[in-house]
């Protein structure tokens, strides 16, 4: 998923988008949400198709991809071989990196298509990774790894049981003592500056129109995104579970690990109210 904040391409003001794309029906209409969307829990099984496959397939620069990197290897110490879930993986660019860097890597996804991707991309390296089509929950290793992560705002699509089934899979895939990294940027601490009502981002030849909505009572945040290019428009509605910093970091615990820190970027520094992101470091 994209991460709320970090969105890719260049931001777009509401008239130079309207230039772009030749019409303001998506501005006008962009409220008219999914009717009943809050209801269907499994939004994310079909999320990834169409145009949002195709800005997914080439969101990241490599340069963030490093950077993200750098900050894994960092939380999960200097130890080899060291053995490493991605979970979800998409197309597999952290953990091709992590490959690269000499990590026995093991990725896994829903979306196929992710999936085929990062088996071709290894390939094209020759980097040794395993990729497998599975849902997030679906992990069947039993302390076969030494850490984990979750990134790219990944982690809250599911209800609150479904949330905590996923970490109790990841707690279980882990040796003691081993790693799990969660990149947790809509967090209730974070939330005012990420839900911003509409924005518009270029992202190679589509145009995106993101518009946010909190629903306070189940705690969620809804994303709507419109994508455009040429005469071809798509709208895919997302649902992201929003916990308060202390909520989640129980629930880890609750999950199985024995220690949680948190920072609020990828250079360390402190969280708190107002932090643009969140990154979660638990230790099983």
């Amino acid at each position: 998923m994209w991460n709320v904040g970090r969105e890719p391409g260049v931001d777009l003001n509401p008239g130079a988008a309207k230039a772009a794309c030749g019409f303001d029906s998506h501005l006008r209409h962009h409220s008219r949400w999914t009717e009943d969307m809050h209801a269907k829990t499994e939004w994310w099984s079909t999320f990834f198709s169409g145009l949002v496959l195709d800005t997914r397939m080439s969101y990241y620069p490599e340069e963030s991809t490093r950077r993200e990197t750098d900050f894994l290897v960092k939380a999960f110490g200097p130890a080899r071989p060291f053995q490493v879930l991605d979970v979800p993986c998409g197309t597999g660019r952290i953990a091709l990196e992590l490959a690269a860097r000499g990590f026995e890597v093991v990725g896994a996804d829903l979306t196929a298509d992710f999936v085929e991707e990062a088996r071709a991309k290894a390939g094209e390296r020759r980097l040794e990774a395993v990729f497998e089509t599975r849902e997030m929950r679906d992990l069947p290793w039993d302390a076969e790894f030494d850490g984990s992560f979750c990134f790219g705002n990944s982690f809250g699509y599911l209800t609150d049981e479904g949330n905590f089934e996923f970490l109790k899979a990841v707690a279980r895939a882990l040796r003691p003592g081993g790693k799990f990294v969660l990149d947790a940027p809509l967090v209730t601490e974070t939330l005012h500056d990420h839900l911003v009502p509409n924005s518009w981002h270029q992202i190679g030849e589509i145009l995106m129109l993101r518009s946010g909505r909190y629903l306070p009572e189940e705690g969620r945040a809804e994303t709507e995104y419109t994508l455009i290019q040429g005469d071809r428009t798509e709208k895919k509605v997302a649902s992201y579970r929003v916990y308060p910093y202390r909520e989640l970091t129980a629930l880890l615990r609750e999950a199985g690990f024995v220690r949680v820190e948190g920072v609020s970027s990828l250079t360390g520094e402190p969280f708190a109210w107002g932090s643009k992101g969140l990154y979660l470091i638990a230790t099983r």
